[in-house]
């Protein structure tokens, strides 16, 4: 189904139904589950329980592993007993990103101990033991918005930009614009992004596995435990800088191709005869459409593509960064 709204053309297929129902399901699941906790904890009643388990799982995904409290206790209320499974109140479980923070979160909880839970009175049976909120629903809830910001651009403003937009060739235009980039020739500095960006690639993941095995092996040699405290001078801190550093080399690397793509498109831009179409990062429907898009492209909407991606890569690697140096 296609329409247009004050000019702007909207297309509207079963995918974006089906893909915003999904979101919404997402964001309302998440909304009511934070409610759900907020009242439970309000509405809070405190009982003595018994902990018959407490341990930690593992769950492996693609990102990574996550890790789970698995916790069990029994209690009484008015004269019923009731078997609970939740460390915090809600549908949702806490997830954690190391096996040790999972097992702080339930050190105080060992087998046989006798503690305080809570119920709430109009559900007795959904007790809980961490009089607590937490932000997992959000999660539910940023996913679920995302995607539907991604896929309301998606459907709104022209169908296939970045395509047969009519770029001169470079015989009939030649742009005089950004023929040097800080000083210096712009295919230099594309070179360089690319060799800095190998580099990086072959370094990092080389040095990770290197730190990894390094360190399996000295706690796998030992009949004690081991210290793991690492020290700049030891072969560990030398691996561990050089993971630092290419992992400052990649994100320069990145930075480079982003600045030297986005100038890339610009020349590319003035090759098209006027009147031009909008510049998709101005205009956030044409580059989600363009950057999530599977249709043919010519070079200048590849040339988009790319730079979008590229900025979303870049800004990725700058996030990941400033969290290794946070903590």
């Amino acid at each position: 189904m296609e329409f247009t709204v004050r000019g702007t053309p909207v297309r509207v297929t079963k995918g974006t139904v089906i893909l915003v129902l999904v979101c919404l399901t997402g964001i309302t699941f998440g909304g009511y589950d934070y409610v759900q906790q907020s009242e439970a904890v309000d509405d809070a009643v405190p009982v003595e329980a018994t902990i018959e388990e407490a341990s930690v799982t593992q769950s492996e995904s693609r990102g990574g592993s996550e890790y789970y409290v698995q916790i069990e206790f029994t209690y009484q209320f008015q004269g019923t007993q009731y078997t609970g499974d939740q460390l915090f109140p809600g549908s949702i479980s806490q997830s954690y990103d190391t096996r040790s923070d999972a097992q702080s979160a339930i050190e105080q909880y060992e087998a046989g101990e006798t503690v305080t839970a809570y119920v709430d009175s109009a559900d007795p049976s959904g007790g809980f033991l961490e009089r607590l909120t937490i932000t997992s629903p959000f999660e539910f809830i940023a996913l679920g918005g995302l995607g539907l910001l991604i896929t309301s651009l998606n459907a709104i403003g022209a169908r296939k930009p970045g395509s047969e937009t009519g770029i001169r060739s470079e015989h009939e235009y030649s742009s005089a614009r950004y023929q040097t980039l800080f000083g210096v020739d712009r295919e230099t500095i594309h070179s360089l992004s690319i060799r800095l960006l190998k580099i990086a690639l072959f370094v990092l993941p080389a040095s990770v596995v290197s730190v990894a095995a390094l360190l399996i092996f000295s706690v796998s040699g030992s009949d004690y435990p081991v210290n793991l405290q690492v020290e700049l001078t030891d072969p560990a801190g030398v691996l561990l800088g050089i993971v630092f550093l290419a992992a400052i080399t990649l994100v320069i690397a990145v930075l480079l191709y982003s600045v030297w793509s986005f100038t890339e498109y610009k020349r590319l831009r003035e090759r098209i005869p006027e009147p031009r179409p909008p510049s998709p990062f101005t205009h956030l429907t044409r580059l989600v459409t363009i950057c999530i898009g599977n249709y043919e492209l010519d070079a200048y909407g590849k040339r988009i593509q790319k730079t979008g991606v590229a900025f979303l890569v870049a800004l990725f690697f700058l996030g990941a960064l400033a969290q290794m140096l946070i903590f």
